[in-house]
């Protein structure tokens, strides 16, 4: 008969409730040594893994304050630095006027001393034109008259004759 009991599924047999009871004392000591330090291991890691994602989280924010800060830094930096060219330039602009100023000024300095030196030219040109003339008058006179005059006589009559003559034109 016990090949009948072998054929029949739904026979009990020996050997099967020994593999429950069997099965059931592992599952006992599972439950009890390694569950539990397998739980906590599990929860220790989610623990770790939510650390990490809070830390990257905090990673990520100050790298993004950090990209802004950065922006505003160069922002800022490139307003400077064409703060620092406007200023350079105007600079250059005040100083190329105050060069063109200086130059007008010298220009008409010297124009002006030209002009000082060129009607004292003119004023000595003409006062020895005049003693010229008076010169060429007196002699021209002392030939008509074939006579010496004196001195003071002659001066009065060369500064008439000078008077008479106008040698400004």
């Amino acid at each position: 008969m016990p090949l009948v009991a072998a054929a029949n599924p739904l026979a009990l047999n020996l050997t099967f409730v020994v593999d429950i009871v069997v099965f059931l004392a592992l599952l006992y000591l599972l439950s009890k040594y390694v569950f539990p330090v397998i739980d906590k291991a599990l929860k220790a890691r989610q623990q770790q893994v939510t650390l990490a994602l809070s830390e990257a989280e905090a990673a990520r924010r100050e790298v993004d304050v950090a990209r802004q800060k950065e922006r505003s830094d160069l922002a800022e930096a490139r307003h400077q630095a064409q703060e620092i060219l406007d200023r350079a330039q105007k600079l250059g602009e005040e100083l190329r006027e105050e060069l063109r100023q200086k130059g007008r000024e010298e220009q008409e300095a010297m124009l002006t001393r030209a002009r000082a030196e060129l009607a004292q030219e003119r004023e000595q040109a003409v006062s020895q034109l005049r003693r010229q003339v008076a010169d060429l008058v007196l002699l021209a006179t002392s030939k008509i008259l074939r006579e010496e005059l004196d001195q003071k006589r002659q001066r009065r009559l060369i500064d008439e004759a000078l008077h008479e003559v106008d040698l400004s034109a």
